[in-house]
């Protein structure tokens, strides 16, 4: 009678395990938000990696199981099971994309290649309007109005490093830094990074008058790009006639009548961008969404942010 009360128990024993164990879904043809729902009641830590040189025709669409998981492994409660996902697919009309618009703003004219970089003081440096060829460094892309340049020894002279980080001046955009992230931060930097990477020459303005350092150390500079042989444009410009950046941080730069095109200063340019802009209801003017903010969150989308 005893041994058969402790074969009970074993069996009893063995069949709760059993019970409690889990045996992986064939996921095939499933979304991200019906794997989530299939795995609402299943005891397991569940991870979406997306794949995102990978398109179906839905986003978020099943791939495999990660770690060399498949469909009918049994996992016991609580193991970590990675899945991984085709990418999301953007919706143009809800989401903002840069528009392709012809420039319209300043040009860069070739006297100022010919002015001083900057003039040095007892009490500080401040530009006079040259410009210079710089070189974007292999992780140059910061932000929006932010990055990182090789300078020429001409400017060396003033900077102490070939290697500097840059301010854009003029403008302002969402923050993408970890805890400081902003909606349409991303967008912004995206864009920026784009323009400087697809540039064939980059070249950097000092503004006459103005500190040639903010108070982080940073250059203060127009940021002009070039595409093949086609005239130099002002990214500076650009960023606020997308409605990515706004007008912002002027202190007297690009009012001097140094840094004049057409009749217009820079700062003069770069208002009229913005009232483009707001007309055109462009990026954080219009009412597209940021692809990468979690709306009902108001935080980073996990998924999508880079």
């Amino acid at each position: 009678m005893f041994k058969k009360a402790i074969i009970i128990l074993i069996l009893l024993t063995i069949s709760g395990c059993q019970s409690s164990e889990f045996r992986l879904p064939d996921l095939e043809g499933k979304t991200r938000s019906e794997i989530e729902l299939i795995f609402s009641e299943i005891e397991l830590d569940i991870d979406f990696i997306e794949r995102t040189f990978v398109i179906e025709n839905q986003s978020n669409l099943f791939i495999e199981y990660g770690m060399f998981l498949n469909s009918g492994d049994i996992l016991e409660p609580g193991s970590y099971v990675p899945i991984i996902v085709s990418a999301s697919l953007i919706d143009d009309s809800i989401y903002f994309v840069p528009q392709s618009i012809p420039y319209d703003g300043p040009r860069l004219d070739q006297q100022f290649f010919e002015l001083e970089l900057a003039i040095r003081n007892e009490t500080s440096v401040r530009g006079v309007g040259g410009a210079f060829y710089v070189e974007l460094q292999s992780d140059g892309c910061v932000d929006g109005d932010t990055a990182k340049f090789i300078v020429p020894e001409a400017m060396v002279t003033f900077t102490n490093n070939p290697y500097v980080r840059s301010r854009f001046l003029n403008f302002d955009t969402p923050e993408t830094f970890s805890g400081g992230e902003q909606e349409f931060g991303q967008p912004a930097s995206q864009y920026a990074c784009e323009l400087l990477m697809n540039a064939s020459q980059i070249v950097l303005q000092t503004d006459p008058g103005d500190n040639l350092f903010d108070r982080y150390g940073r250059l203060l500079a127009w940021i002009w790009i070039q595409n093949g042989d086609e005239p130099f444009e002002l990214l500076n410009y650009m960023m606020v006639r997308q409605g990515l950046g706004v007008v912002r941080y002027l202190f007297g730069a690009g009012e001097t009548n140094v840094t004049v095109f057409d009749g217009l200063t820079y700062t003069e340019w770069m208002f009229l961008a913005e009232d483009r802009a707001v007309k055109d209801q462009l990026g954080r003017h219009g009412d597209f969404l940021d692809y990468y903010w979690d709306y009902d969150k108001d935080a980073p989308n996990p998924y999508t942010w880079p």
